[in-house]
């Protein structure tokens, strides 16, 4: 397993050569995922194994197995406070030229479009975090500081007296007068 990673990497040469991938890097070092985080602070773990799946087609893919790791440091929807979510994401991604060799695969690989016959190393873990991110970051119900129960001493919003009227009442009544 190696421990240095390239910044551009062939997929298709690194699958026939088995390689893997393992180790740490620090969360500040993915700068669209940091953008995203309350706070960058801690590591991404990780371990990204290179190889070849035969399809039912009979095509010999490049793929992409393994999974990433952290603690992502999030702001709560609800009470505006840090909230710890952690990711762990397993990798099952195979690599395609195009929008037709990505409709052909099965659904257990997702694509992963190479342009130029190169893929960005760091970008293969960074995208995998952000499709780990919550739609919204928010603590456990029974954990928030913020709370949206009616406080005892509030009364609750009624409607007022006054009836409104219904905006369509008038196109009620040019419908009844026509008949």
């Amino acid at each position: 397993m190696s421990k240095r990673f390239p910044d551009r990497l062939d997929p298709w040469r690194f699958a026939d050569l088995g390689k893997e991938f393992g180790g740490a890097l620090p969360l500040d070092a993915f700068p669209r995922l940091s953008a995203c985080l309350l706070r960058p602070v801690g590591e991404v773990g990780f371990k990204l194994i290179f190889g070849h799946d035969r399809g039912r087609d009979g095509q010999r893919r490049a793929v992409l197995n393994g999974w990433v790791r952290a603690d992502l440091s999030l702001q709560c929807q609800r009470c505006l406070e840090e909230v710890v979510y952690p990711v762990d994401a397993g990798l099952s991604v195979a690599f395609v030229r195009g929008p037709e060799e990505a409709e052909q695969l099965p659904e257990s690989l997702d694509p992963c479009p190479v342009e130029d016959d190169q893929v960005a190393f760091m970008d293969l873990i960074e995208d995998e975090l952000l499709l780990a991110l919550p739609q919204v970051a928010m603590h456990d119900s029974g954990v928030c500081s913020a709370s949206l129960e009616v406080k005892r001493d509030e009364a609750p919003i009624e409607d007022s007296e006054q009836e409104r009227d219904n905006p369509f009442a008038v196109l009620a009544e040019l419908k009844r007068g026509k008949h």
